[in-house]
Order: C-alpha cells, then structure tokens, then sequence
C-alpha cells in the first residue's frame, strides 16, 4: 500500500565527532558494544541524571536516540546542549542538523504550548517529507484531536500508520472517512491498496475503480504535482489491468 521513502535523513548517520580535549570524557561509553544501544541509552541517561550539564554525554546519548528513533527526544536534547555551550555544540558532526534539531523542538514546544493544530501540521508535514513517520504520526493526532476536520491529514495520517506497518490503524482511519465522505479520492485509493497488499481482499477492485472514476471525472482531488497524479494515474490503471 504504501510507498517506503528512503529518507535524506542524515541524522541516522551520525557520529557526535566530539572533542576529548574539550569536555570529560564518558569512559565506561566506550567499553559498550557498538550494537548495544539500548545499553549506551541507559548509562548515558544515568550519567546525565548527576551530571545534568554535561554536554558531551547529552549529544551522544542525542546521537543513540537518533538511531533508535527517538527523533523528538534527540533533538530536545540538542536543544539543550546547544544552550548550554553553543560553540562546542556547533564544533562537532551532530552541528549538520542543529537548525533541523532546533527548529523541530522550538515547534513542537510551541504546538504544545499553544495547542495549534496548524503548528501540530507543520510539524507532522516535516517529518513525512523525510520519511520519519512516528513522530509524524505523533504530530497529525496531536493536530486532529484538537481540529478533527480535516480529512486530507486524516489520509497522510492513514499512510504513516501504513509505513509503520499499523495496518488495522490505517484501515480504522481510511473506513472512518469513507462511511462520511464515499466519493474522497485519496480515501478510495489508498483502502484499495490497503485491502490488496495487506490483507489480500478482493473488495480492493471495487475501491480501486471508485479512485479511477474519481480521478477521471475530475474529482476534487489536489495533487501535490503533475508527477504525483501521473504516478497515481499510472499505478491505477496498471492495477486494474493486471485484473481484468
């Protein structure tokens, strides 16, 4: 159903490139195995609970979250270390994604704060353009619990549950649509493939050749380009063809 997207992500490739002549160093870190992470987390976090300031151990622990995906929780602490001591923080490799780091925790602390579904959407649509679908997930139920009309988020929402592998919550979103909304393009679409690849139903077709008459009839849907309608376009009649 749904397109994996190979994310430019770089944040999972990250070393923290610091410095030891600039801050202490957290020894007992390096005697843990390199796929042991869940192993740095924990004493990584139990360093920073008495040594709430040390920077060095904030951008590694940053750096685990970061391949664990822990994507909101790392860049909160990037956030933290960059007030801390800016210069070191800009100083080290984890400094390529520090406007990312800062912008999406200044957001989300903001959408928090003021609960503002269209601040929650912002979010969200950031992390989907990279491919990081839990912590847009995260944000589009933030959004919609606060301001519950709106169907098209409804439907991104539906293909981050999809990416996530949550199939029974992408299905419960896409039928909540459709049993108001019969003729929502998106809906249609997205529900054919669901049925089809992950559950192998044969309702599929009946779905798939609503988008179809949806489409070719001028619907009201909005594509984000002309490449995305080809490719839908495409991928519908080359569906429906293969089951003639």
């Amino acid at each position: 159903m749904y397109k994996k997207i190979i994310t430019i992500f770089i944040l999972l490739s990250i070393n923290s490139g610091l410095s030891a002549k600039e801050f202490p160093i957290c020894n007992d870190y390096y005697t843990i195995g390199e796929g042991e992470k869940e192993q740095k987390a924990e004493f990584l976090e139990k360093v920073l609970k008495s040594e709430p300031q040390n920077v060095e151990c904030m951008l590694k622990l940053a750096s685990v979250y970061l391949r664990t995906g822990k994507i909101s929780q790392a860049f909160d602490l990037i956030k933290v270390a960059y007030k801390l001591d800016s210069k070191f923080v800009k100083n080290t490799k984890i400094s390529k994604i520090l406007d990312l780091a800062l912008r999406m925790s200044n957001l989300r602390e903001m959408a928090q704060k003021n609960k503002d579904y269209k601040l929650w959407n912002e979010l969200g649509d950031t992390y989907f353009d990279i491919g990081v679908f839990k912590e847009a997930s995260y944000a589009y139920e933030n959004s919609l619990e606060i301001e519950p009309n709106q169907e098209y988020k409804k439907i991104v929402l539906a293909i981050c549950y999809g990416n996530m592998n949550k199939y029974e919550k992408a299905s419960q979103v896409l039928k909540g649509i459709l049993a108001k909304q019969k003729d929502n393009f998106y809906a249609n679409y997205y529900y054919a493939k669901l049925l089809k690849n992950q559950y192998d139903d044969r309702k599929w077709i009946e779905y798939m050749k609503n988008a179809k008459r949806l489409l070719d009839n001028n619907s009201k849907a909005v594509f984000s380009s002309e490449q995305e309608k080809n490719y839908i376009k495409d991928d519908i009649n080359s569906e429906l063809s293969l089951n003639d």
